[in-house]
């Protein structure tokens, strides 16, 4: 008996000297899981918890050996899983992941839920997520309104790779709600059709499934199908506050009358006051200019010259705006980012960071430098007659929402075929310019910087 006494007591006293192993889980205390907001302003911690406890998935976080962590890396994808995806953050949620708000919200970018370790995706999608859970979790990638969950399984201390979905090589977003997990998103996104633009074959080669279509052409046109006429939409405040996402092709004017109905123009504004996003190119303008709260940010230049800048007054008639004749050139990209995205791109940007755009009609006077009103240049270039002048620009709206204006459209030929259907008159690859409004329409899709 006594022996076996003796072996036990041996047999506790190495179990008392082992060195801890590796894959440790290793509790977060509250030194550790600070209140406070990661360098990317994002939710890190939580003061509440007690001193020397974990919580959520804070209890999977393996404790390694000195320089090791446990690691995710993979890229990001748009839905057609060939385009990289910049500036969308991806994360671990510490508990479960709670559903988007409904209805419109400002998206701010300090809104993501509390995360125990989170990356903002590089120029050409990539990310790293360091000292992540080890096991079963789920990996977030999340951009505005767009999102997609997918359930990663990591080895501890070492780096393991995103799984890859369908037709791509990593991660992408969905193409429409639920795809292929239940808690996939993508934005509401209403289009209105153009008799000289087709962003909705913009949105189709992006890998986007779900749009609602409204006719601004001649009342009746059927293509593409329209599920309703413009008016219904903009003059509806209920029905377009239902959308995170309008786009508002360049058209022949059919819709002035609408411009000039004061419900309109307060509904407009309301929906980007309360987190929507307009996105809208070349004569379609006025959608912006005769809102009187969108009219200080962006200067157009008059039909009758010599004449005052159209926007710091008051909005001007509708169709005042120079488009008188189609210009273009090489467009300028004063974007970095902006550039190094669009140089992996073959054939789109050239050593000078200028690409080649066409079909541009409505010309810009200037963009708002007042702090008030700040507009941000995207792209500059020639525009007949006046020099240069910015031809992309964006401004955020109370903090909130976001608007973005470009002078030139998508369509190669000009105008958009009475004969040719959707979607078969979408072509299958991308323009030049078309890259350009690529990259804006995920960045109008992104969040939002809040006050300060």
């Amino acid at each position: 008996m006594p022996s076996r006494w003796f072996a036990t007591l041996w047999l506790l006293s190495l179990l008392a000297l082992a060195p801890a192993c590796s894959v440790e889980r290793q509790p977060a205390t509250t030194d550790e899981l600070t209140d406070g907001r990661g360098q990317d302003g994002f939710r890190t911690g939580d003061m509440s918890i007690p001193p020397h406890t974990c919580r959520g998935r804070f209890c999977d976080v393996p404790k390694c050996a000195p320089g090791t962590t446990t690691e995710v890396v993979g890229k990001l994808y748009a839905g057609n899983g060939k385009d990289p995806i910049p500036g969308a953050v991806v994360f671990v949620p510490v508990d479960n992941l709670p559903e988007f708000p409904p209805g419109l919200g400002c998206d701010l970018c300090n809104d993501t839920p509390l995360a125990v370790t989170q990356a903002i995706t590089d120029f050409d999608g990539s990310f790293r997520l360091k000292g992540t859970p080890a096991g079963s979790f789920p990996l977030v990638a999340r951009l505005g309104r767009f999102q997609r969950v997918v359930t990663m399984e990591a080895v501890p201390c070492v780096e393991n790779t995103a799984p890859k979905d369908p037709g791509a090589t990593s991660i992408r977003l969905p193409k429409k709600n639920r795809e292929l997990s239940p808690q996939d998103y993508i934005p509401r996104i209403a289009v209105v059709s153009g008799d000289y633009d087709q962003i909705e074959c913009v949105l189709k080669r992006i890998g986007i499934d779900e749009l609602d279509m409204y006719n601004g052409r001649t009342v009746g046109t059927s293509n593409p199908p329209a599920m309703a006429e413009l008016g219904t939409l903009l003059g509806d405040e209920t029905k377009l506050l239902s959308y995170n996402i309008l786009i508002v092709n360049c058209t022949d004017n059919q819709y002035q009358s609408l411009l000039a109905t004061p419900q309109v123009k307060k509904n407009l504004e309301k929906f980007v006051r309360s987190g929507g996003r307009l996105y809208v190119t070349d004569w379609a303008y006025d959608v912006i200019e005769q809102v009187p709260e969108f009219a200080p940010y962006l200067c157009f230049e008059p039909q009758s010259l010599p004449g005052p800048a159209m926007c710091l007054l008051a909005p001007e008639r509708a169709t005042a705006a120079d488009s008188r004749s189609f210009y273009g050139g090489q467009y300028r990209v004063l974007d970095k980012e902006m550039v190094k995205w669009l140089e992996q791109l073959p054939g789109v940007i050239n050593r000078n960071a200028q690409v080649a755009v066409d079909y541009s009609f409505v010309v810009v006077s200037k963009a708002s430098d007042d702090p008030k009103t700040k507009t941000k240049v995207w792209v500059d270039g020639p525009a007949a007659g006046y020099g240069n002048r910015p031809q992309t620009v964006t401004f955020d709206y109370n903090a909130c929402g976001r608007v973005h204006f470009s002078t030139y459209n998508t369509e190669p030929d000009g105008v958009v075929s009475e004969w040719a259907r959707w979607p078969g008159n979408c072509k299958a690859s991308f323009s030049p310019q078309e890259r350009l409004l690529e990259y804006l329409f995920f960045n109008i899709a992104s969040c939002v910087q809040g006050p300060g």
